[in-house]
């Protein structure tokens, strides 16, 4: 679990977002190169998404799911206050990885590297209306996707997987997005 910030926290866990930025092609092929992870997922969630908010900031729920992650999933998600910077993330990154149709958050988009492409795009849709479901249901997509059950429903009610249209996607076609992201931010 990587989160990233809108402004540097300093020493720990995470990113800012300019870093994020800078570095995202070289931390993903970090991470594979120390087999920290065999894929990826960013979590998009609109700013009014409370529980979810609540789920990421709860230590106890964030190690879980670092654990349940761990060498097989790197995931990436914005930790911020701002609804602005929140809304543009999503809707640029949703639309850069080619699901801005198919995906609407919550969701959570799980993809592998290639080269310098990225692929194999899974979307995830949350639909859980408290924290404590939202807790469950979060950790059943994470668990089914390491499982290669993603296009498996979890259980009836799981709203499923969708596969992403947008084939592959060049690493600086991503980046050049998530600069002009920053700009607008900034």
């Amino acid at each position: 679990m990587n989160p990233i910030f809108k402004q540097g926290k300093g020493k720990g866990i995470g990113y800012s977002i300019s870093e994020f930025h800078e570095r995202f092609d070289e931390l993903c092929r970090e991470h594979l190169r120390l087999r920290k992870a065999k894929a990826f997922a960013l979590m998009f969630y609109n700013f009014e998404d409370r529980d979810l908010q609540k789920i990421l900031e709860d230590q106890g729920a964030f190690a879980q799911l670092d654990r349940l992650s761990g060498n097989n999933l790197t995931i990436f998600y914005l930790d911020s206050g701002s609804k602005e910077l929140a809304t543009y993330f999503n809707s640029h990154f949703l639309s850069r990885l080619g699901v801005a149709g198919e995906a609407t958050p919550p969701c959570v988009v799980f993809f592998k590297l290639t080269g310098d492409k990225i692929g194999e795009v899974s979307i995830a849709r949350l639909d859980s209306p408290s924290a404590l479901h939202g807790f469950h249901e979060l950790y059943r997509v994470i668990e089914s996707y390491i499982g290669g059950r993603a296009n498996v429903p979890v259980q009836a009610k799981f709203p499923g997987w969708i596969k992403g249209g947008a084939g592959f996607i060049g690493i600086e076609a991503f980046r050049a997005a998530l600069r002009k992201a920053l700009e607008h931010l900034l």
